[in-house]
């Protein structure tokens, strides 16, 4: 008998309909993939003039603006991630506009999809505009959140935007500035700095950056140091428009510490500012112009400048300044009047500052407050979004894996049906000979192990009895064993509590001590608090230790233990003697890893 194979018996079985469909499918198919082909290409060019956009927004705003508008009727007809690009586009075209949002759903809406996507790029200008929208709000700490992701973006990213990376640096210096806390202000200028140096991009701006964080901490030697760094950066530039202000600075800062040791320098700034035109005079001009000629007994020329400074300033530190200045300038001429006129103003400035500081404090610990229990709810939220998220994702694989081992089970086993039922046709005169013969010597094979078999299952019979009986034994043992390690194991815990139960109290406050500089840690204080959170939260640090496939690096298990027991981010820098940033990303690990095991202190306080 013959045997077709291939697919060419199949033929037969089809109509002359089924034959003009797969006629015609096969000559769509060119034409719906040059269809998807052309979409793809204008998506593409679509992206592509968005981005040209984005990148004209530093050098003609009023052009990418109207670019922009030209693009909107486009966009609308693309696809979800090219809307989602544009809407990022007008985000930060407001923004280059000073434009305060009154709210940041628009942001918020952009950064989640972006999220989601494997683009870091996309992601870090997002978290950055998000960062700004918060900022415009004065809502600090979650600008600052959102700024510190971006830089982290930025980092994972292989093809960065690094203007948006630079951005993000100064605005966390600022937010730093404004809060006081000069010591991360200048770490991050000088990553800044650093990150300028690679790229080239506006290494004047960073360098008065880091130099006015050295201001602050009161370190002279290096604000003139990085005083000098930008000026000959902007001198190799060429003293382009952008950076007047930073000279009108580095004159002011110059005049006050070099007390007019290095004429030449000062002489180079001040005559390059005094030939600047009226309307490109940067706001601080006529403040180092006074600085300059009250430094050079030109009392007159200062008292002038100074009275234009004081009622062009927009800030209060502006005009705390210029009261200074001329209170100064009128005592240094013998006119007491006006020098005590001047003098009341100040202290009036002063006053202002002082109470408009105060209600930043306040309004700043309100706003972490609103922070950290949004945070909160914002975690929860994720966390269930995650679970039903992964649930779904299994069930799916599951569903997907079940379904295609069906399919490929019938596959097979009607492939093996077909061929095995073919060569049985075949074979079948043979094999019905052949199989006579084999029956008759199988009858007599078959009879001579029937008495083998009996004779098997008597000796089969005494060794399954055996086998239960050894069985029923080890069970019994087992059962023994399980109970006497759990008995010991409730004593050792028993007596680990009775032993620590007195020193917990004493331990946690040592190291609140500690937090707040009262106290020192002694050689024994981790293990003595390690013990005690093993006696007030029996099993936590071997729950912990089990959620990681490696054993846990010892700062990070210390971190653990400190949030376990309620300390802030400010308490946790001090203790383990690190920077907040350090602190607040070691924070940021523990909450990744046992978030659930540290309960309500798994968010960064303080």
């Amino acid at each position: 008998m013959e045997v077709k194979t291939g697919i060419a018996p199949y033929f037969k079985y089809w109509t002359m309909r089924h034959r003009k469909l797969l006629v015609i499918l096969f000559c769509l198919m060119p034409f719906l993939y040059a269809c998807n082909d052309k979409t793809s290409t204008e998506e593409q060019q679509l992206l592509n003039s968005i981005e040209q956009t984005w990148q004209l927004c530093e050098t003609s705003l009023q052009e990418a603006q109207a670019r922009a508008e030209g693009l909107r009727n486009s966009v609308r007809e693309s696809s979800k991630y090219v809307r989602q690009k544009y809407d990022l586009l007008t985000i930060r075209l407001r923004d280059k506009y000073y434009m305060v949002p009154s709210s940041p759903d628009s942001a918020i809406r952009v950064m989640t999809y972006f999220e989601g996507r494997s683009d870091a790029m996309d992601k870090e200008r997002a978290c950055y505009y998000l960062g700004s929208a918060y900022r415009d709000l004065k809502d600090y700490p979650r600008a600052m959140r959102h700024f510190m992701e971006a830089t982290d973006a930025a980092r994972q990213s292989q093809c960065a935007d690094t203007l948006i990376w630079q951005n993000a640096l100064s605005q966390l210096r600022n937010l730093y500035m404004l809060q006081l806390n000069y010591e991360e202000e200048l770490d991050v200028a000088l990553q800044a700095v650093e990150l300028a140096k690679l790229t080239g991009k506006n290494l004047g701006f960073y360098l008065i950056d880091a130099a006015s964080a050295y201001e602050h901490l009161g370190d002279t030697l290096r604000l003139l140091e990085y005083c000098d760094k930008a000026y000959q950066v902007i001198q190799e530039e060429q003293f382009p428009p952008k950076y007047e202000s930073h000279l009108a600075y580095i004159l002011a800062k110059y005049v006050k510490t070099l007390k007019g040791k290095d004429t030449k320098r000062l002489d180079t700034l001040l005559q390059h500012l005094l030939q600047l035109p009226e309307d490109l005079r940067p706001h601080n001009y006529d403040l180092s112009l006074a600085t300059y000629y009250e430094n050079a007994n030109n009392t007159d020329s200062a008292i002038r400048h100074y009275i234009i400074y004081y009622y062009k300033a927009k800030t209060l530190s502006g005009r705390y300044e210029a009261s200074a200045g001329l209170q100064r300038c009128y005592r240094h001429k013998g006119d007491l009047r006006q020098a005590t006129e001047w003098g009341c103003r100040l202290y009036d400035t002063n006053d202002s500052i002082i109470a408009g500081r105060a209600f930043e404090e306040t309004q700043r610990a309100r706003d972490t407050y609103t922070y950290y229990r949004d945070k909160e709810k914002e975690l929860a939220i994720m966390q269930r979004d995650e679970a039903l998220a992964r649930r779904s994702q299994r069930t799916i694989f599951v569903s997907i894996i079940a379904l295609l081992c069906v399919v490929l089970g019938l596959t097979a086993f009607y492939g093996q049906r077909r061929k095995k039922l073919m060569e049985e046709l075949i074979d079948k005169d043979r094999m019905l000979g052949a199989a006579k013969e084999e029956i008759l010597r199988r009858k007599k094979d078959l009879e001579k192990k029937q008495q083998e078999i009996e004779q098997l299952g008597c000796q089969l019979e005494g060794a399954e009895q055996t086998i239960l009986e050894s069985k029923a034994q080890l069970e019994n043992t087992m059962k023994d064993l399980e109970q006497r390690a759990m008995v010991n194991k409730e004593l050792t815990r028993i007596a680990l509590m009775n032993s620590a139960t007195d020193k917990v109290e004493n331990v946690i406050a040592h190291f609140r001590e500690v937090a707040t500089g009262r106290s020192s840690l002694g050689p024994n204080s981790w293990k003595e608090l390690m013990t005690a959170i093993e006696a007030l939260y029996p099993g936590f640090l071997e729950n912990v230790q089990g959620r990681m496939k490696k054993p846990l690096r010892e700062p990070l298990l210390q971190t653990i233990c400190l949030m376990k027991i309620g300390l802030t981010l400010a308490q946790i820098a001090q203790v383990t003697d690190v920077t907040r940033q350090t602190a607040w990303n070691r924070m940021k690990r523990a909450g990744e890893i046992c978030g659930d095991l540290l309960g309500v202190y798994s968010s960064a306080r303080g």
